[in-house]
């Protein structure tokens, strides 16, 4: 699962919110694809009703649709002031610092959404994919592990625990995680398993 996907999810999870109708100008505006707009009625909304988390989450979602990456980390840090358990803000500031380069800063969002849901598979294999990419290969082996536990079929964490696997010299196991990312469905896995297991 790559990170704009898991966006989707916490962002359909967010739409429901805003009750209101000015906020919900946003919310449609948003669904159109029309970011700017959207940003214009969250906004708007916002300066009269500035603590209601769900339109300042969504306006990070803009901003970053927008590819205004600063203006939606300072959206998430302000709802993350107003909800700081929020687990869809949390993935999102995990996110952020992910495109970032900033993988021990996107752990620690993304640890901290486990803690508000240990059985979110998604919040796990995240963590997971932060600790690889930062070296800390006990965490990310860990966190795999667990996304395995909670959802089986999650196919992305077979082909990243794989991968750590064969890294750390356990080649047979990690190309049977490969093989089963590639019978769960997922594109890479053929061009792993082509890279290191024949």
């Amino acid at each position: 699962m790559n990170l704009n996907y898991f966006l989707c999810l916490c962002l359909s999870v967010a739409f429901f919110a805003c009750s209101d109708s000015e906020s919900d100008k946003g919310d449609q505006y948003f669904s159109q694809g029309n970011y700017e707009q959207a940003v214009a009625e969250y906004t708007q909304y916002l300066e009269y009703n500035p603590d209601d988390f769900k339109s300042t989450y969504n306006l990070g979602r803009a901003y970053e649709e927008l590819g205004q990456y600063d203006k939606s980390l300072e959206s998430y840090q302000a709802a993350l002031e107003i909800d700081e358990k929020n687990v869809n803000v949390l993935l999102s500031l995990g996110k952020y610092y992910f495109r970032e380069g900033k993988f021990n800063d996107a752990a620690f969002y993304f640890d901290k959404a486990t803690q508000q849901n240990n059985n979110l598979a998604m919040a796990q294999y995240l963590k997971g994919r932060a600790y690889h990419k930062a070296g800390e290969t006990d965490q990310a082996m860990e966190a795999y592990n667990s996304t395995i536990s909670i959802d089986g079929q999650y196919g992305e964490a077979y082909l990243y625990r794989g991968a750590l696997k064969i890294y750390l010299k356990r080649k047979s196991s990690g190309c049977n995680d490969i093989k089963t990312a590639q019978s769960l469905g997922v594109e890479e896995a053929q061009a792993a398993l082509d890279e290191y297991c024949n």
